[in-house]
């Protein structure tokens, strides 16, 4: 494995083509959330079965979480699409057919002359792309457990966000400074109509305006719009709020849906 895989420095991005054969990069996969990141051997590795089959078990609370989880194998997209369905997987399998992205980052499984598979290791990235925890799992009790991912992800959120404790943060006044939390030199920070902090993310390119579009609530469509620029200590807080009139509509307007019931015999 490369030298700088190691906690604290950024994982290198890359672009691979997904299950369905379009690029992707580890950063579009990521989106700016902390990311589980999984290199795979492949379908036909009865441990790596059971490895994958963990993690589609905690998709849906990543997805509430705002986490990612993204698997790179060497198998062609067709193959990687078959295991995703075959598993039930929502996120991203990542194709490595050529072994570039193994070889220049030193992960190919060395013992297995056949398949030259990666090494099942599993990175777990914070939201800027720098590694939180690494584990190696030759020996499959290597593999992290989902626990120990839930404690990844939770220091990671604990850094990030100034809101894990939220009561703290709206005494003080709603929203915490810009330097708390995400390390990143321009962030946006979510505030309901009181100013008080809900959530906070790296912001890539140029300080917006004041009254400038960010993005729209996947809740109800409503724009976050830009109230302030704040500045301190060369960091930029971009403090955002939801335009336009709140929805009368009675009935909850969540995006994430309830996960299958576990069927019973």
């Amino acid at each position: 494995m490369r030298d700088d895989l190691t906690p604290g420095n950024r994982f290198p991005d890359f672009a691979l083509p997904d299950h369905t054969g379009a690029e992707r990069s580890r950063a579009d996969v990521a989106e700016g959330y902390p990311l589980i990141l999984c290199f795979v051997r492949g379908w036909w590795c009865p441990k790596e079965q059971v490895r994958l089959t963990t993690l589609v078990a905690m998709q849906e609370e990543l997805q509430r979480e705002y986490g990612r989880i993204a698997v790179v194998t060497v198998d062609p997209p067709y193959t990687n699409g078959a295991f995703r369905a075959g598993l039930g997987a929502s996120f991203p399998f990542l194709s490595d057919e050529g072994r570039s992205l193994a070889e220049e980052l030193d992960l190919i499984e060395l013992t297995d002359a056949k398949h030259r598979p990666y090494l099942p290791l599993t990175f777990v990235l914070d939201s800027t792309g720098r590694i939180q925890r690494s584990w190696c799992g030759f020996w499959f009790a290597g593999n992290p457990t989902p626990d120990e991912l839930r404690l990844a992800l939770r220091e990671i959120t604990r850094a990030e966000q100034p809101s894990f404790d939220p009561q703290a943060v709206w005494a003080a006044g709603g929203a915490a400074a810009p330097g708390a939390g995400i390390d990143a030199p321009l962030v946006w920070i979510r505030e309901d109509e009181a100013g008080r902090e809900l959530q906070r993310g790296a912001h890539e390119g140029d300080p917006p305006d004041v009254g400038a579009e960010i993005s729209r609530s996947t809740l109800d469509g409503r724009p976050w719009t830009v109230e302030r620029l704040e500045r301190e200590d060369g960091r930029v807080g971009v403090h955002l709020q939801k335009a336009g009139e709140p929805s009368a509509n009675p009935l909850p307007q969540h995006h994430i849906s309830a996960p299958a019931p576990t069927k019973t015999r």
